[in-house]
């Protein structure tokens, strides 16, 4: 009788482990993060591909901390008429989640400054143009303008950094520790039209 009580603990602690692994992505192996992310379930049938500069365990841990406000997120995307979307601010969920929508040409690169932010995620997604992004991480950077809590937003002096091009055809995802140079022009500049859906981290 012991040894079948024994037994069954055993048996709930280990399903414990394993589920409590299964819900924690911190706790994934890379081969395990690569198969969620490369599944594309979280992208809720949008069909726009993500950048390769995506943290793919970065977006797994924030995903299934707040799952609803993501799925929220990308089924705007999905359904949306992103081309023809009104200028301005637009509340998802008030201040948890909401979408900016802005039209601009784009900016030469000695004009366009490197940024962070640290209470909300950006999605970031050309729904029209092109522009070029530069990507940095916060220790490559030096501050220029300090973080404005207000606006949550920080502004950086940086000439190096990685950068990709943004089309209709990929989106990018920026954590507080993606230092991003958006609005670039390559050549001459063309009317970009750009939605950003931010989602506050909770």
């Amino acid at each position: 009788m012991v040894s079948k009580l024994i037994l069954l603990i055993m048996t709930i602690l280990t399903v414990g482990a394993c589920s409590d692994k299964q819900t924690d992505p911190e706790k994934w192996s890379e081969e395990e993060l690569n198969a969620w992310f490369e599944k594309k379930e979280w992208l809720g049938g949008w069909s726009v591909q993500p950048d390769a500069s995506v943290n793919r365990r970065t977006l797994a841990v924030l995903y299934h901390k707040n799952p609803r406000h993501w799925e929220q997120a990308f089924h705007f995307l999905k359904s949306a008429d992103l081309k023809n979307l009104p200028l301005g601010k637009q509340e998802l969920e008030g201040e948890h989640l909401f979408v900016s929508v802005a039209e601009y040409y784009g900016k030469q690169k000695p004009d366009a400054l490197y940024e962070s932010h640290k209470k909300y995620i950006d999605i970031q997604y050309v729904a029209e143009g092109e522009e070029i992004i530069g990507l940095a991480t916060l220790d490559k950077v030096t501050v220029k303008e300090p973080y404005n809590e207000e606006k949550d937003i920080a502004f950086y002096d940086f000439e190096g950094g990685e950068y990709l091009k943004a089309t209709p055809d990929n989106f990018f995802l920026f954590f507080p520790e993606d230092v991003h140079r958006p609005s670039i022009t390559k050549g001459d500049s063309v009317l970009v039209k750009k939605i950003v859906v931010k989602i506050l981290i909770e």
